[in-house]
């Protein structure tokens, strides 16, 4: 797996409009090159206005969104339409405005659907199956987005938890989350790491320190991606198997 590569953005705009020519050059691209695409979406502020930024893209209209799945790395186990669900906010950006079938947005079940988050995990795991190829968990995804939290979390995987340590699994029940909803749906960092490219969206001042520790930790070897590393910044263990990058703001890398 290549190292992460940081680009550096002047703000929290400049960064919207650039990954949003990557992401549709990524779909354009891959159509090109086989039948279907999936991607792995995000939620948070930036990765949200990035969906927003492509919904506007001039050349949208050229994707064949009826060959694009698009998944979610994690979900807030609440209710469907609440407005702390990622697929929601998802549905708002962008995902509303798409010619899309609706059985090609794969979303982590809700309140509504599942009476416990393992429910939705396990369902979630399921489904992921039905499009991986022979032997795999998971479809490897084409693209996964991913933020950060200022403590370096990713998806639902906090630092300081035994749940970014798994190496086995799809999906997962999230628990006590330190920030809120407290109730989660996660994929697992295998299943993450199980991308062509990972793109971190990280922009403001208050994800500088732990900008400062991903990029610090971009320089050892995925073999040194353990223990004490992964448990201070879980974002230090998503590598793409073709691309990681850090789409990054200049306040975001000035600890």
């Amino acid at each position: 797996m290549p190292k992460p590569q940081v680009i550096r953005h002047a703000d929290k705009a400049e960064l919207g409009v650039s990954a949003a020519q990557r992401i549709f050059e990524v779909l354009t691209s891959t159509l090109a090159e086989k039948p279907l695409a999936h991607i792995s979406l995000t939620g948070g502020s930036m990765g949200i206005a990035v969906l927003a930024e492509l919904a506007r893209h001039p050349r949208l209209s050229e994707v064949d969104f009826s060959k694009v799945h698009f998944w979610w790395s994690d979900e807030r186990f609440v209710a469907a339409g609440h407005e702390d669900r990622n697929e929601q906010q998802a549905k708002d950006a962008l995902l509303s405005q798409l010619d899309i079938p609706a059985k090609n947005l794969h979303i982590m079940g809700s309140t509504d659907t599942f009476e416990t988050p393992e429910a939705a995990a396990q369902a979630y795991a399921a489904e992921l199956a039905e499009y991986a190829e022979k032997d795999d968990a998971a479809p490897v995804f084409d693209l996964t987005l991913l933020g950060m939290g200022p403590d370096g979390h990713i998806a639902s995987l906090f630092p300081h938890r035994e749940e970014i340590h798994l190496r086995e699994g799809v999906a997962l029940a999230i628990h006590d989350s330190p920030k809120p909803p407290p109730t989660r749906v996660s994929l697992t960092l295998p299943v993450i790491r199980a991308s062509q490219r990972i793109w971190f969206l990280i922009a403001g001042s208050d994800k500088a320190e732990a900008t400062a520790r991903l990029t610090e930790a971009a320089k050892l070897s995925d073999e040194q991606l353990v223990g004490e590393v992964l448990t201070e910044t879980p974002a230090a263990g998503a590598r793409g198997l073709a691309e990681t990058l850090v789409l990054a703001t200049e306040d975001s890398l000035t600890a």
